[in-house]
């Protein structure tokens, strides 16, 4: 007869850790149930060693939580796969999503389609496929679900966005059609691309890269990313040791 008592698993991943009282670590997950939570597991004896090896970021994870409040247990723990092979730029880019969601997710929050977008990203991660477009993906199910996106399909007068038209983004506006020339400005094209998820050339992508900055900015403020600051400071490395 199998135990009533046991937590449902739950799948998740592993977004930060860090030590916690004695034997313990503080974990920061992002789960598909409950969104982003706290919790504490043990890291003492043989199960506790154990349970510490198997935590590692870009690892699919299935957790079962105990206890009360905001911050849990960590009652069970599997790892059915390795971790996500993520090196290079793919790395940066996966701590860069994992900080992201860290600094801006409140807990005990349901995700909806962000965390299957979030598992398809790191999925592009390790394969190298469409990185740039993936990332945008996130950012965008990210600003959704803090009630913070623009609409993307529609300019600030309710009109719906032409391909051929140009746009400027207005805090507290939405998007203004524009004649002039403007590095700001961004396509019609690329903004419903974006919610089609089908940003494929270079320049919509620049673009995207460019007005998600300018969006995440109030949210995160004058903090910078720490995954950001580490990924210039090893591409200084490389251009320096590399003669460029």
């Amino acid at each position: 007869m199998s135990n009533q008592t046991e937590p449902r698993l739950t799948r998740a991943y592993l977004l930060h850790a860090r030590p916690y009282r004695e034997n313990s670590l503080l974990l920061d997950l992002l789960s598909e149930e409950h969104g982003r939570i706290a919790a504490v597991a043990r890291t003492g004896g043989k199960s506790g060693l154990a349970k510490k090896a198997q935590l590692q970021p870009f690892r699919p994870l299935l957790i079962g939580l105990g206890g009360h409040g905001t911050l849990r247990k960590l009652a069970q723990l599997e790892a059915p796969t390795m971790p996500l092979p993520l090196s290079g730029t793919s790395l940066y880019s996966g701590l860069y999503l994992n900080e992201l969601c860290q600094r801006l997710l409140p807990e005990w929050q349901e995700l909806t389609h962000l965390f299957e977008q979030y598992q398809c990203c790191l999925m592009a991660l390790a394969g190298d496929n469409q990185v740039e477009a993936n990332l945008r993906y996130v950012e965008l199910l990210l600003l959704q679900h803090l009630g913070q996106l623009p609409s993307i399909e529609y300019d600030a007068s309710g009109d719906p966005l032409h391909v051929d038209a140009n746009y400027l983004w207005r805090p507290g506006q939405g998007f203004i059609a524009t004649a002039q020339p403007n590095h700001r400005a961004v396509s019609g094209a690329m903004l419903l691309a974006w919610s089609q998820q089908q940003l494929l050339e270079p320049e919509h992508l620049r673009q995207a890269k460019t007005l998600i900055r300018t969006l995440l900015q109030p949210l995160l403020g004058n903090k910078p990313l720490h995954s950001r600051t580490l990924f210039s400071r090893q591409r200084g490395r490389h251009e320096h040791t590399s003669g460029r």
